[in-house]
């Protein structure tokens, strides 16, 4: 094992067992098998990176993705067209049931309700606003309520990645909060949205909701010092 670590370092990578948990993906399939997950809700699916690394981990199960950008859902469709467990929704999630306006960005996975601000724009490139569109928006509540079968009786993974906008996704999830046993949401240090929440505002929210976190892992950094602009945060919710 110690050969195989040299020669991973010589190439630029690390060997880690399973065992530490080091991985965001081992550590998040950890939780769903610890809290008995039945299903996961992909927020923000973008082209399914999500539910892909989840299924590259091994979780088999019940997963639905939504994805509210036209073009965006018709490339995500596809990738789950052979997954009968997998569903995808062409729809946000937020705080109320509505239409609202996406800013679609020249990197998809960028795109948000929200605007990119001052530093955002310098420091992504591709975060430049190509057009935007009018979009339908759901909540977590209605979905689980009224569109899922047997919706309030499933334990929840809850995966919200909306760019800056993953606290009014759980605004709109107040009376499914105690099945949420899991939450992944990305949160900011360094806003690059305007009106985007700093992450201490995020933490104090979903602490308030009864989650604690179990790990932090790094999204992006400022090229020049290291230092995090945006990090994934997984929770369990402890109430």
């Amino acid at each position: 094992m110690n050969l195989l670590r040299l020669v991973a370092q010589s190439m630029g990578y690390e060997l880690v067992s399973r065992n530490k948990d080091t991985s965001l993906n081992f550590h998040l399939l950890n939780l769903i098998q610890l809290n008995k997950i039945d299903v996961v809700l992909d927020i923000g699916a973008n082209l399914g990176q999500f539910a892909q690394s989840l299924r590259g981990s091994g979780f088999k199960g019940e997963i639905h993705s939504f994805e509210p950008i036209k073009a965006v859902f018709e490339q995500l469709q596809h990738a789950a067209k052979d997954d009968a467990l997998w569903h995808v929704h062409n729809h946000a999630m937020g705080s109320e049931i509505g239409l609202g306006k996406i800013n679609v960005t020249q990197a998809s996975d960028l795109s948000s309700i929200l605007e990119p601000n001052q530093y955002g724009s310098k420091r992504f490139k591709k975060n430049k606003i190509s057009h935007t569109e009018t979009i339908q928006i759901s909540t977590v509540d209605n979905f689980l309520i009224n569109d899922l079968v047997n919706g309030t009786n499933k334990k929840v993974f809850l995966k919200t990645d909306t760019q800056g906008y993953d606290l009014e996704v759980i605004k709109g999830a107040k009376q499914s909060i105690k099945q949420i046993r899991c939450l992944l949401s990305e949160i900011s240090l360094i806003p690059i949205y305007a009106g985007m929440p700093h992450y201490i505002e995020s933490l104090q929210v979903y602490e308030s909701l009864g989650f604690i976190v179990t790990g932090f892992y790094p999204i992006t950094r400022e090229k020049s010092d290291l230092s995090v602009i945006e990090m994934d945060c997984v929770m369990i919710n402890k109430s």
